[in-house]
């Protein structure tokens, strides 16, 4: 009786190792796993960023390589903007050379002119029938100790200086000493270009009255 549980002892004894040791295994295993695992993560991680740093890199390369063309076209404008202001004041000082006398054409403000009677003019943009129409008020004053008959022309030119439109008075109504007045007309154009400067003049050239009738 006592073999028999000597036997039985033993083989729960043999039993209960064989339990723990593939309860061990298991657990080897499953830390190994875990390692590998953790091993893949970390090499995944490692090569990501890797490829992020590069594709960073490459993208703030791009992003100073755009931005210097950037720079550079800016630069390029600004070059050209100087440039054109140069030109336009180099055309300016060109048409009033050739042209003395030439005033800007600004609408709607009063524009000294204090030249022999002419005293200043105003010119407004009237849109009739889909066209700009120039209309302007000049006022005259006589400076002189006699009674004088006042005439005038007022000529209008585009931006390259060309005369494209005329108005005149060749008998106004008698003014006596220190008297002034204002006339009202419009601009009569044969070329269509945008007005830029225009000239008044109290010396009527022969022949302007002809020129003024074919003109209208």
């Amino acid at each position: 009786m006592e073999s028999n549980n000597n036997t039985v002892q033993q083989s729960e004894y043999k039993s209960h190792r064989s339990r723990r040791s593939s309860r061990s295994r298991h657990s080897r295993l499953k830390i190994w796993a875990l390692t590998f695992a953790l091993l893949v993560t970390v090499v995944i991680l490692i090569i990501s960023s890797a490829y992020n740093s590069s594709r960073i890199e490459k993208l703030s390369t791009r992003a100073g390589d755009t931005q210097e063309q950037l720079f550079l076209k800016e630069q390029e404008v600004k070059n050209l903007m100087t440039q054109l202001a140069h030109s336009k004041n180099e055309l300016e000082k060109y048409i009033e050379g050739r042209l003395p006398g030439v005033i800007r054409l600004v609408p709607d403000q009063v524009l000294t002119v204090e030249k022999d009677i002419i005293k200043n003019i105003v010119f407004s943009v009237v849109t009739q029938n889909g066209a700009k129409l120039y209309e302007y008020k000049l006022v005259v004053e006589n400076l002189s100790r006699e009674n004088i008959v006042p005439k005038f022309r007022v000529l209008v030119f585009d931006k390259y200086g060309v005369q494209i439109g005329i108005d005149q008075v060749l008998k106004g109504e008698e003014l006596a000493p220190g008297e002034s007045r204002s006339y009202s007309s419009k601009v009569e154009f044969f070329l269509k270009n945008e007005p830029v400067y225009f000239q008044v003049s109290s010396e009527i050239p022969r022949g302007a009255e002809r020129m003024q009738n074919y003109v209208k």
